[in-house]
């Protein structure tokens, strides 16, 4: 049953320079592309750059021949025009957020109001991401009597983009974490482009603002790993004397978890973009999601601590050997319950 390719899948996302987080995403769309004969087209674009993101993504999903759906990633509040020119083509369109509040009105609020081609909205919790990493790694330091000579726990922040959405829900979420244990004490959270170099230089400068600082929470798996190296060039050791997590649950990020260097990493699972995926290749040969997931489809979230981060390692490594045809209903025509889906597969992996 396979397409051979004759399905044409456009995928636009933002990315940053060493981006860690991206790639590993493709990773897990090119597997899915391979079992179900996807012909995945990937356009990224640098978040330093806003508008042009807009204007690139107008014309690449105005002038691509054959193109048979489009999963938008979007962070800039840049949604309706992409969504004009895929209501013009009559392609079925899945976007990825959180989208901005202020676009929501023009865009009918939710799917199939205004827009009949922007068939699904999936979102992540980034309210609740930061506030869970916030917590796990207040918990371990209060645990481990990390607290500075004023008697409290001592907490900074690696923001990411300002100009996104999600960033400020993230660092809402360390804020509530914080709020809840009185010993603790938000002293900055300070704002990047999400690159590992501003991960070091933040974390360096924190530390020198804040040198009894012992918990550094980043809104990225990158931006840790970077703080985690910027911490080194102090002295200091992350993992022992400064707790360091990040938020992506990504691949390198569980392998700085496993190591010891960073405590904890904190996101849904990289499956859920092969859930979006296999929602849109279905949908597009005839199988509405909808019947299931709604259009509405707010991820899960997981956190990965040295107690379960093998676990995740385990299913990232062999992604290869998921076979992808078993959760879709091209596939499967029969298969309709919620049990068959990805991310029943990581809930009975990691209970």
């Amino acid at each position: 049953m396979a397409d051979n390719g004759s399905t044409r899948i456009a995928v636009l996302t933002p990315t940053t320079e060493n981006n860690t987080y991206w790639p590993q995403v493709y990773e897990v769309l090119d597997a899915v592309a391979e079992d179900l004969g996807i012909e995945l087209l990937r356009f990224e674009f640098d978040v330093r750059d806003r508008y042009a993101k807009a204007t690139d993504g107008e014309r690449i999903l105005r002038t691509t021949p054959d193109l048979d759906g489009g999963i938008l990633s979007v962070a800039f509040g840049q949604t309706e025009p992409l969504l004009l020119v895929m209501e013009e083509r009559s392609v079925p369109v899945i976007i990825q957020g959180p989208l901005f509040e202020s676009e929501l009105p023009n865009l009918g609020t939710s799917p199939r109001n205004t827009f009949q081609s922007w068939i699904g909205y999936v979102y992540q919790d980034e309210e609740k991401k930061g506030y869970l990493l916030g917590k796990t790694l207040i918990e371990k330091a209060v645990a481990e009597g990390l607290f500075a000579s004023d008697g409290h726990l001592h907490v900074a922040g690696i923001g990411g983009d300002a100009t996104w959405f999600g960033s400020a829900l993230r660092a809402r979420g360390l804020e509530r974490a914080v709020e809840e244990e009185p010993r603790a004490r938000l002293l900055q959270v300070v704002p990047t482009q999400w690159t590992p170099a501003e991960g070091r230089e933040k974390a360096a400068l924190l530390l020198q603002r804040y040198p009894e600082t012992t918990v550094i929470w980043a809104a990225s798996d990158q931006l840790a790993i970077g703080a985690a190296e910027g911490i080194a060039g102090t002295g200091n050791r992350a993992g022992t004397d400064i707790l360091v997590g990040g938020l992506d649950l990504s691949k390198a990020g569980l392998e700085a978890v496993v190591a010891g260097t960073l405590a904890a990493t904190t996101s849904g699972s990289l499956l859920s973009y092969a859930t979006i995926l296999i929602y849109l290749y279905d949908y597009i040969h005839g199988y509405d999601f909808t019947e299931t997931a709604g259009t509405d489809i707010r991820f899960h979230t997981y956190t990965a601590t040295g107690e379960n981060a093998r676990e995740f390692l385990s299913v990232y490594r062999d992604i290869r050997e998921i076979d992808f045809q078993r959760y879709s209903r091209v596939y499967h025509p029969e298969q309709v319950s919620d049990g068959d889906t990805l991310e029943a597969k990581w809930d009975l992996i990691l209970p």
